[in-house]
């Protein structure tokens, strides 16, 4: 089973982004699964559903939902595998952007919404940094010229990453980012997997709530 990790904030995209990875992965005969992690229910899994896309929606009441993911890996490692998928999707949506949920050793996609502001990609720094591809979302709702500039900026932020913008509603441009989840290897998940981002970029007790004394195996 291959593992990818898809973070942005909320609204940006995501969801669709998934979906239309999850129809190029079923033209080659894999079977996608997203495990969610959000601050509340918000009602995804139904939408997965519809496309008939097996997922989990996981509430994180207690804490923020990108350090909440690191928290419940080993779950949704087990519920992709017990789900007999090709590709496992880990869809977290954190609060303020200022770390990066990504892990170390597998695929990391940042979703940026066109609509979210031109000074976005820099509230989202750490995010952006951490990813191994970062997906300019609902494009075709801004000018050429805005694009243009989110995309530059982007890349001034993450010279190594593959950046790209998308068409959430037809798809175009999705393609690269189904074909770089399918060409990666299977996932063997250790016993210990290390953030891409060292403390306290990588875990903020700012972002802790009414459990902030629980065990995030971090």
């Amino acid at each position: 089973m291959k593992l990818a990790v898809v973070g942005g904030v909320h609204a940006s995209g995501k969801t669709s982004l998934i979906l239309h990875v999850a129809r190029h992965a079923a033209r080659q005969g894999l079977t996608t699964g997203v495990y969610k992690i959000d601050a509340m229910e918000a009602g995804d899994d139904q939408a997965y559903g519809r496309h008939d896309i097996p997922a989990v929606v996981h509430a994180a009441p207690d804490i923020c939902p990108d350090h909440e993911a690191m928290g419940v890996l080993d779950d949704a490692y087990s519920w992709g595998l017990a789900k007999g998928l090709d590709l496992l999707v880990i869809e977290t949506a954190g609060l303020c952007h200022r770390c990066s949920p990504f892990l170390g050793r597998f695929l990391s996609i940042c979703a940026v919404s066109g609509l979210a502001g031109i000074l976005a990609p820099a509230k989202m720094r750490p995010l952006v940094e951490g990813a191994d591809i970062v997906v300019l979302t609902r494009s075709e709702m801004i000018s050429q010229a805005e694009r243009q500039v989110f995309l530059d900026r982007l890349r001034e932020l993450n010279p190594s990453a593959l950046v790209m913008h998308v068409d959430g509603l037809t798809g175009e441009g999705t393609l690269p980012v189904a074909r770089a989840m399918i060409g990666r290897p299977d996932s063997v998940l250790l016993p210990l997997e290390p953030l891409r981002a060292r403390l306290p970029m990588g875990y903020c007790h700012f972002c802790q709530g009414p459990g902030a004394g629980r065990e995030l195996g971090l």
